[in-house]
Order: C-alpha cells, then structure tokens, then sequence
C-alpha cells in the first residue's frame, strides 16, 4: 500500500465523519420543530374546541354539558378567572402567596387576571391564555358561592368540567 493510498483513506474516514455528523444535527433539528409544531397544534385545538363548547351551550339556556378537552402533556392545571371582577384577584389564593410554596400561587394568571384579557390560562407558567366568553362558577350546586377562580386539575391530560347554560353566560362547575 503506498502513502497516498493511506492519506486518501484518512480523507474518505474525514468526510464520512463529518456528514454523518451534519445529518444528526440536521436530524435533531428538523425532530425539535417537528415537536415544537405539535405543541402549537395542541395547544389551537384545545383553544378552539374550548371556545366552541362554551359557544354552542350559552343560547341553550338550562343544557349542561361534560365536554372532553384533551389538554397539552406539560399543563397541571387550567384556571379560569372571573374577569368581570378584577378587584378579587388581590385577595384570591393565585395572587396571595403567604410566606410558603402556595400551590396555587401563579403570577403570571394573576397580571392577566388584573388586566382581565382573558378568563382561561394552563398553568403552571400561564403564558397559554384566551377567552372563552362571560363565566360564573358553581361549587357543590351553589352558584357563583363567592368564588371568582376556579382551577381544574388535570388528570389523564383531561379535565372533569360541567357548563350549564345560563343563556348569557355559562356555570362552571366540577363533577366526580
């Protein structure tokens, strides 16, 4: 074998190398997008079924409703917020943190909140918000029960959230 055999062998290895290396990268990136696009129509789809569901039920005074919304993987929560009332979001447990780690202590819902754009944010960084029309809440068949907040937990990527119509606005409540 001569030498120039040896260096035009270590010069194929080079370039090999480095076009296996340029294809992961590319194939990283265009994975990341790929995911990254997903989240977007993730998140329109939830943002568009929920306007539609709270849309169709408000002219249907008395209907209730158990919608399935399918919410994103990395949500632990959706708050909604009664924006009507932006003086209650001082006193209300998003806002207020008391000295330890509240829970349900989210700044970012509770500026929204007090700017009162939007009524339904995913928590727990809130930057996912929209409006989904005039809100009141139910605890334990008692409407409105003083509350201007009301959190669902998500389980399952799903949340368990009854409307009923009040024909100019929508109750929200939970069920089991």
């Amino acid at each position: 074998m001569r030498k120039a055999q040896v260096a035009g062998q270590i010069f194929i290895y080079i370039i090999a190398i480095v076009v296996v290396g340029l294809i992961v990268v590319y194939g990283y990136s265009a994975i990341k997008d790929f995911r990254k696009k997903g989240e977007e129509v993730e998140h329109i789809t939830l943002k568009t079924n929920m306007q539609n569901a709270f849309k169709s039920i408000i002219s249907d005074y008395g209907s209730i409703k158990r919608p399935d919304f399918d919410i994103p993987g990395k949500y632990t929560m959706v708050c909604f917020v009664d924006t009507a009332n932006k003086a209650a979001a001082d006193s209300s447990d998003l806002c207020r943190q008391d000295g330890g780690d509240d829970p349900l202590f989210e700044p970012v819902v509770c500026s929204g909140w007090k700017i009162g754009k939007d009524n339904v944010y995913l928590v727990p960084d809130g930057s996912e918000s929209w409006d989904v029309g005039k809100i009141i809440f139910s605890s334990d068949n008692n409407p409105f029960a003083g509350q201007h907040f009301m959190c669902f937990d998500v389980v399952n990527n799903k949340i368990k959230i009854q409307l009923k119509s009040l024909g100019d606005k929508v109750e929200i409540s939970k069920y089991d």
